[in-house]
């Protein structure tokens, strides 16, 4: 059965569901038809309709604090599918290096192994449409240096969850999916041990209840965090925050102008863009994280907010005058087009600092208190980003292949002007115990014995590639949890 809360009138749900997943972006479309098949009858709740629109979206207006970032709206896509709607498509698995406890954090990193999350590859290939190549380095000859490996990863095309999964869920036995069903509150058992109740809404304002032996929250890191935060109705600080970690550790992958080059005379050009990764050697030799890093030898420039087409239209202008590049030149690093530009996605450390909380302030439709993302940078993150751009620049030198020129803010460890790569992560972190995180090794939340969290927000730390592939490894595994738990009932 499909719903649409807006046009339900006096519908009432049969509620006798297993369980009860709340969202419909990649974590909670892999959770939903995996419990399907195997029986479990399912409830599918999606915030927004089949289509983007301005009232659902509204929801996630937010603002920013910290270091600026754009993207607390721009990133986040409130309808069927959820972000897999402008996903670019880029797979990869975390590296065995990033499960290991290498001490760097500050904090406890994964409670569970890299062979945990991806026995499910297979199976996640074939979701999102790459099992068609494995996870394999290229061979790149021209590449020689130790320090740094061709990066492996390989391109969905991009699948788009709710276009591809809409036939198979409409035709799913076990499971019924409602539209515009907001959720606004899940309310606990009288010793506040177990969810009860989930609170529903929708835009014109009707309210019902839904009941399940599990539940799952799937909204997105941001989101997660908000809601958990929100949830306010049995315990004061909010659901699964008994240490206070609820929103904490907000992680993107770092986009960081590192620098420029110039590449010399050389076979390896000829190939375009060079991607890389640093070795595990030189990740434990420094105690540096993880990362993507691009040779483009023909840049073309990007820029972000609300001023994007002032600074786009002032660079062309510069770029344009050897006059003005030449001073633009002498006090920063200027990239023009056609120049070598260094692109990077790098690992950002799980800094309690760095967190989401709510504005007392601003509400939304639903009268709940909107977020407030302060997003901050550690003495980690400098040093990672500042090593990894010294150690590419000698590796470049060292073959002789061109010369790299770092921009100073990376040097003096300063912050640098950051573009977004849309990787929310953290902020209901995995972890063993509730000192250092809000869910467990299965992502149930922590003194919850039927609340689960689905998706990147229970990452401990975020490796150096983009996370929906390792979204959908966890969510498959996360279903396989919960049907087993249901056969023990």
């Amino acid at each position: 059965m499909w719903i649409d809360l807006n046009a339900a009138g006096e519908f009432k749900f049969d509620n006798n569901y297993d369980v009860c997943v709340c969202g419909s972006g990649p974590a909670g479309i892999t959770i939903a038809p995996r419990l399907n098949k195997a029986g479990v009858k399912t409830l599918l709740l999606e915030a927004g309709g089949l289509e983007i629109s301005q009232t659902s979206q509204a929801v996630y207006a937010g603002k920013s604090v910290g270091v600026t970032y754009y993207g607390i709206e721009a990133c986040r896509l409130r309808y069927f599918g959820g972000t897999s709607n402008h996903w670019s498509g880029m797979c990869a698995r975390f590296d065995p290096i990033d499960f290991e406890d290498r001490g760097i954090w500050g904090l406890p990193g994964w409670p569970i192994r890299f062979e945990d999350v991806y026995r499910y590859e297979d199976e996640a290939r074939k979701i999102v449409d790459i099992d068609y190549a494995p996870f394999e380095r290229p061979a790149m000859p021209l590449w020689r240096d130790p320090r740094m490996q061709p990066i492996r990863k390989v391109m969905s095309p991009p699948t788009r969850f709710g276009p591809k999964y809409k036939d198979e869920l409409h035709a799913a036995k076990n499971l019924d999916v409602a539209l515009n069903a907001n959720v606004l509150d899940v309310r606990l058992d009288e010793n506040k041990r177990a969810a009860r109740e989930i609170i529903v809404a929708n835009y014109a304002g009707a309210r019902f209840s839904v009941t399940a032996k599990f539940v799952v929250i799937a909204f997105g890191a941001l989101e997660n965090a908000r809601f958990l935060l929100n949830a306010r109705s049995d315990i004061d600080a909010g659901l699964g925050n008994q240490g206070d970690f609820v929103g904490r550790c907000f992680m993107e992958h770092l986009m960081v102008p590192l620098g420029r080059f110039i590449g010399m005379s050389s076979p390896i050009w000829e190939q375009g863009s060079v991607g890389l990764n640093p070795s595990f050697d030189l990740m434990r030799k420094y105690g540096v994280g993880n990362a993507m890093l691009g040779l483009n030898p023909n840049a073309e420039p990007r820029f972000y907010g609300r001023l994007a087409p002032f600074k786009k239209a002032w660079h062309e202008l510069t770029c344009s005058s050897s006059f003005l590049l030449e001073r633009a030149r002498r006090n920063e690093l200027y990239v023009c087009k056609g120049d070598g530009e260094l692109t990077t996605l790098i690992e950002q450390a799980p800094n309690p600092l760095s967190r989401v909380t709510l504005d007392a302030n601003a509400r939304d439709q639903f009268g709940y208190p909107r977020l407030v993302l302060d997003w901050r940078l550690s003495d980690l993150d400098h040093k990672t980003m500042r090593i990894l751009a010294e150690e590419l620049g000698k590796a470049v030198a060292a073959q002789n292949i061109g010369r790299v020129r770092i921009a100073s803010d990376v040097i003096e460890g300063a912050v640098p002007a950051l573009g977004m790569h849309c990787h929310h992560m953290g902020t209901t972190r995995m972890s063993a115990t509730p000192k250092y995180g809000v869910v467990d090794g299965d992502c149930k939340v922590h003194g919850i014995e039927n609340l689960y969290i689905g998706g990147s927000s229970v990452y401990p730390t975020g490796g150096g590639c983009n996370p929906t592939f390792t979204i959908v490894c966890l969510s498959l595994r996360l279903g396989d949890h919960l049907a087993n738990r249901l056969q023990r009932i």
